[in-house]
């Protein structure tokens, strides 16, 4: 009799990705999405959660890029606590939590916050690359 393996198995589904902004200035939710959605002509933003997440669209049904929420960080120490690997940038500064789709929506999303970052004085780290 074969062995068997009981490992669970993977999922293929492909998974969205995690963009961090780190801004060096005050920034909220709204000034996060609108940085993003300036990367392209026709997208819009449309709010989820009574407001407290925003989602840039390319159209109705496509989102690319969604903002979860921005937290004030004090110090370097909490930064490196929760983010090991992030570059060393001076505090206190604004966290924005947004994730991408998978595909070429979430692709267009990174670039989208690629650029924000220049706009909103941020480090832009895009994780899983």
């Amino acid at each position: 009799m074969g062995s068997r393996s009981t490992a669970p198995e993977r999922s293929a589904a492909p998974v969205p990705r995690d963009v961090t902004l780190l801004c060096r200035d005050r920034v909220d939710v709204r000034d996060v999405a609108e940085a993003l959605v300036v990367h392209e002509d026709g997208w819009g933003v449309r709010a989820l959660d009574d407001g407290s997440t925003l989602q840039v669209c390319r159209d109705a049904d496509s989102p690319v890029i969604t903002v979860l929420g921005v937290h004030r960080v004090e110090s370097s120490d909490e930064l490196e606590r929760i983010l090991p690997d992030a570059p060393v940038v001076p505090t206190p500064l604004w966290w924005a939590d947004t994730v991408t789709p998978y595909g070429p929506d979430g692709e267009a999303g990174i670039a989208a916050a690629l650029e924000a970052a220049v706009d909103l004085h941020a480090v832009c780290i895009v994780h899983g690359d």
